[in-house]
């Protein structure tokens, strides 16, 4: 432009003078072509890769979800029923203490049923005073007499209720009750059948005696 209005004067004069504005402005109108040309291209690659964009997703996302699904099915598989026949304490730990009298063996696990259901109930109480040290006595109370009968399940929550007791945790404390509470629902329950198994198994020898 600047070179055009240098020799706009000499326009008139000859016909070299009208080739150099001529030539300028050629010039500037194909550096905008270019220019405009290189942004379409631009804008159009933009928009291609924009559109192929959602579509490599779409497909990683499915390729995502199909190596995902046989791990979800896997995970939501019910799981295998436990035995529920095994009773909470070790026979053969129980004759060689008391012999091999089904009965005697019912009415000391029954007695210590009772002993411990007792303890639970002043868990219970010391833990509604939030009052973690008279619970962790109890609680060794009933590891002890659980080890000493060979009742697992039950030393094993005792064993975490006094560890429990120790750290001043109310929470687990409490939580722990409730698990010894169940676990001693279920000890009890095995009792009632050891001591009807003995029952019918005197029964059937006192018709078998009979003459």
């Amino acid at each position: 432009m600047n070179a055009f209005l240098a020799v706009h004067p000499y326009l008139r004069c000859d016909d070299v003078s009208l080739m150099r504005p001529a030539l300028a402005l050629a010039g500037l109108l194909l550096l905008l072509a270019a220019l405009l040309w290189r942004r379409l291209r631009w804008r159009q690659a933009g928009r291609a890769q924009a559109a192929s964009a959602p579509a490599a997703d779409l497909h990683q996302l499915l390729q995502t979800r199909r190596a995902i699904q046989p791990c979800k099915v896997a995970d939501t598989a019910p799981p295998q029923p436990e035995a529920l026949d095994t009773p909470p304490f070790e026979l053969a730990r129980l004759d060689a203490m008391f012999g091999y009298d089904r009965r005697l063996q019912g009415e000391i696990l029954a007695l210590f049923v009772a002993e411990t259901r007792d303890r639970l109930a002043g868990i219970a109480h010391a833990l509604r005073c939030e009052r973690p040290a008279p619970a962790r006595v109890l609680a060794q109370e009933i590891l002890d007499s659980s080890h000493a009968m060979g009742l697992l399940p039950l030393q094993a929550l005792a064993r975490q209720a006094v560890h429990a007791g120790f750290s001043n945790d109310i929470g687990a404390l409490r939580r722990l009750h409730a698990d010894l509470l169940m676990a001693l629902d279920v000890l009890s329950q095995a009792v009632t059948a050891l001591q009807t198994g003995a029952a019918q198994a005197d029964d059937y020898r006192g018709i078998g005696s009979r003459p």
